[in-house]
């Protein structure tokens, strides 16, 4: 080879390598956005919101080990959502995002702060919530989208204070 074609060999060689470094930051950030995106639905108590950057088939599992369908999963988000008082807080770390080709794996923990309403009491309790998750996402032509969620543990609970169904 000449010294003119390994030049060139080695620029094109140097462009893809720079190419695939700014892919990963994008392909992260639009991750990030999207999560932050099903956060902001939780938040505004839209269970459509949750399950928008789902792919198809996407699913769920709870800390029970239950699997639920985007269908199945609507109906328990908005049975909780109607047990909701209020989300007074959310907050969402992404703690992990591990990029594999047109694959990732992402790992969260939220933190919420929440009045509920006791279906069998109908007491309003203001709790807080500390919960871990696993995410598998990938990437499709409209870019990336979740596939399965799946609780990582149980999550932690704590009572901050209850009041009677006729206080609020």
């Amino acid at each position: 080879m000449n010294a003119r074609v390994t030049a060139i060999l080695g620029f094109a060689l140097a462009g893809l390598l720079a190419g695939c470094v700014l892919v990963a930051p994008r392909a992260e950030d639009q991750i990030r956005e999207r999560i932050y995106s099903i956060r902001d639905s939780i938040r505004a108590k839209q269970a459509e919101g949750i399950v928008r950057w789902g792919t198809d088939d996407w699913s769920f599992t709870g800390p029970d080990g239950r699997r639920y369908d985007r269908a199945a999963y609507l109906v328990r988000a908005r049975g909780l959502f109607e047990r909701t008082v209020s989300v007074d807080s959310l907050e969402t770390a992404v703690d992990r995002i591990e990029l594999r080709g047109d694959r990732a794996e992402v790992e969260i923990t939220q933190r919420m702060e929440r009045h509920e309403r006791d279906p069998a009491t109908g007491g309003v309790q203001h709790v807080r919530l500390l919960y871990r998750e696993h995410h598998d996402w990938v990437k499709g032509a409209d870019g990336w989208r979740v596939r399965t969620v799946r609780f990582l543990g149980a999550p932690e609970r704590t009572v901050l204070d209850s009041a009677p169904a006729d206080h609020r």
